[in-house]
């Protein structure tokens, strides 16, 4: 990697990550407003990629509906009366979807309808999802949400190590047809980051914190694996749209997608154990 484009990796990724951090850590405010900004830029890339030179109106209810499924969720998280009884509110832009595809003169409807909803639910979604980690009745707790990034960075620092230092002959490739330069060296190395960046957690945070410190180290596993197959979703999609990158929005790192396709997979995986599991995360927001 050139000097100069390394530089310019670590500029641009040193000033997201803070604007990242600081928005998390402040205030709910600041967490609703860096999430919303994510999505609609994400959905973005992701209708340039799948529906480049769509009719406008298709993406604008697209939009919409990522924007109200969010503001629910959020609005839910504030304890807001009655926000959790208004799901029903997105009946209206999906329904728009299928009536302005009525009017658009389509030969393709099936994968018009199909690619704007297919970006709410994988763009959208996972995210509003995130605000029954850190928000109830009004009270905020960032530091689940924080946990998971923290993992997802760890994965990411540990499997580009490790696949440097143990996998550079490209002998045992994880995924090759989807991206050929990821080995499993690389993936354990991921895998090994998390598991210890929860032990830093926990000795941090203490075990009182949240749950038990087992759950922990299975979260760190779960968002390692699931991160890992958002990555390589992310990087067929791109492979199939004919694109080295998402978008341009980060120099050096290419687009929103291009930085959160692993947060994508790992957050609604995370928040599936957390609820099969029934482990309880109130206790969070009381101390």
């Amino acid at each position: 990697m050139a000097v100069n484009s390394l530089v310019t990796r670590t500029i641009s990724g040193t000033v997201f990550l803070c604007i990242l951090l600081s928005g998390i850590i402040f205030h709910p405010f600041g967490y609703g407003a860096i999430l919303l900004t994510v999505i609609i830029a994400g959905l973005n890339e992701f209708y340039g990629m799948i529906l480049p030179k769509s009719f406008p109106l298709r993406k604008i209810l697209g939009y919409t509906a990522a924007i109200t499924l969010f503001a629910l969720f959020y609005a839910r998280g504030f304890g807001l009366s009655g926000s959790g009884n208004c799901f029903w509110i997105l009946v209206i832009p999906v329904a728009g979807v299928f009536i302005a595809e009525l009017y658009s003169l389509s030969q393709t409807p099936f994968a018009n309808i199909s690619g704007v909803l297919a970006g709410v639910i994988y763009v959208a979604l996972p995210f509003s999802l995130t605000t029954e980690l850190t928000m109830h009745d009004g009270n905020y707790d960032y530091r689940i949400f924080l946990a998971l990034f923290i993992f997802l960075w760890s994965n990411d620092v540990g499997a580009y190590c490790f696949g440097r230092m143990f996998g550079r002959e490209g002998r045992h490739r994880l995924f090759e047809r989807i991206s050929p330069k990821k080995t499993w060296e690389g993936f354990f190395g991921g895998t090994g980051a998390s598991l210890l960046a929860a032990l830093i957690l926990l000795t941090v945070w203490g075990e009182r914190y949240v749950f038990d410190g087992v759950h922990w180290f299975i979260l760190a596993l779960i968002v390692s694996l699931s991160g890992t197959f958002g990555d390589l979703a992310e990087s067929m999609l791109k492979r199939a749209a004919g694109v080295k990158d998402s978008g341009k929005i980060m120099p050096g790192h290419g687009g929103i997608l291009d930085r959160f396709d692993s947060a994508l997979f790992a957050f609604p995986f995370a928040m599936a154990y957390i609820y099969i599991f029934n482990i309880n995360i109130l206790s969070s927001f009381e101390l």
